[in-house]
């Protein structure tokens, strides 16, 4: 009897000891998940921001790139490395910089990034030398807090591209333009607007902000509208997804567009609602875009 009952007792042990050693090791286990998933987050912290390529058609492209969310200088001096001619990360699509173009100091002053280039930066083709200015300019504004850019060659302010004679203001933003075209016939009633068009390299769409110079007195929504639902692209790369059929109207209150649809294919929903978006911000002071379909919000897009 009182063999069964030690037994009993070492056995009601052995189980106790048991549970807490597998207790232990599921404590352990989940420390080690918990371990792998605070580096995978920690590796992961990266933004997303964009930069601007020249494709054959000789058009600046908007591309995604991941960069580490460090001070405005270190992240001006990372997005400006992809812009080298020396990048080969995307097929059909290049950097402008010359590879041999030294940064002498990046500065960041009250919203405006002043950087300071070496004489190669704009030893590139007379077609080319703009085109250089415009991936710097859009590319380094793409940073949160950027409002303005300076670029100098050896410490001199560049205020004017000797190749194309071409004089450039002290301050750059965005008025600056990029991908420029001219519909216009004279002086009077001009209007500018950034019309967003996708085009496909190696399978793959990425978006291509054009800026618009026109004669118009209409407001800029409907000079975007009208310019997207036209032949505009009909020679080059570019197109829209937007067609003459699908827009029924569109209404205004205060900062924010509603646009209403007759019909919209699912198929195209994120080229057609991001490009017209995109145009709409880039044009105008409006925060908020809402698309709709016979009265049934579809999609909402806002100016971040």
């Amino acid at each position: 009897m009182l063999r069964k009952k030690a037994l009993k007792r070492i056995s009601l042990t052995t189980l106790v000891l048991f549970i807490m050693l597998v207790t232990f090791s599921f404590d352990m286990l989940n420390q080690d998940k918990n371990t792998n998933l605070d580096e995978v987050e920690y590796v992961s912290n990266l933004n997303t921001t964009h930069i601007y390529l020249l494709n054959k058609d000789n058009y600046l492209v908007k591309v995604d790139i991941l960069i580490n969310p460090e001070e405005v200088s270190k992240q001006a001096l990372e997005i400006l490395k992809n812009l080298y001619t020396s990048n080969k990360k995307y097929n059909n699509l290049k950097g402008l910089i010359p590879s041999n173009t030294k940064i002498n100091k990046i500065d960041y002053v009250n919203n405006t990034l002043i950087i300071d280039f070496s004489s190669d930066l704009l030893k590139v083709n007379k077609d080319l030398e703009e085109k250089v200015i415009e991936s710097i300019v859009y590319s380094l504004l793409e940073i949160n807090g950027v409002n303005n850019i300076q670029i100098k060659i050896d410490g001199k302010i560049v205020n004017k591209l000797e190749k194309s004679n071409i004089t450039l203001p002290d301050i750059l933003d965005n008025s600056l333009g990029i991908n420029k075209t001219f519909a216009i016939n004279s002086l009077k009633d001009i209007q500018s607007v950034v019309l967003y068009y996708v085009f496909n390299n190696d399978n793959s769409d990425y978006y291509v902000p054009v800026t618009k110079y026109i004669n118009s007195r209409e407001d800029k929504v409907k000079i975007i509208i009208d310019s997207l639902k036209g032949s505009f692209t009909s020679s080059t790369n570019l197109k829209s997804y937007l067609n003459y059929k699908d827009i029924k109207d569109y209404s205004l209150d205060n900062d924010i567009l509603t646009i209403t649809f007759n019909s919209l294919n699912d198929e195209n929903l994120e080229s057609v609602t991001y490009t017209l978006a995109c145009s709409v911000f880039d044009s105008t002071d409006i925060k908020k875009v809402i698309f709709e379909v016979k009265d049934k919000i579809i999609a909402v897009r806002l100016n971040n």
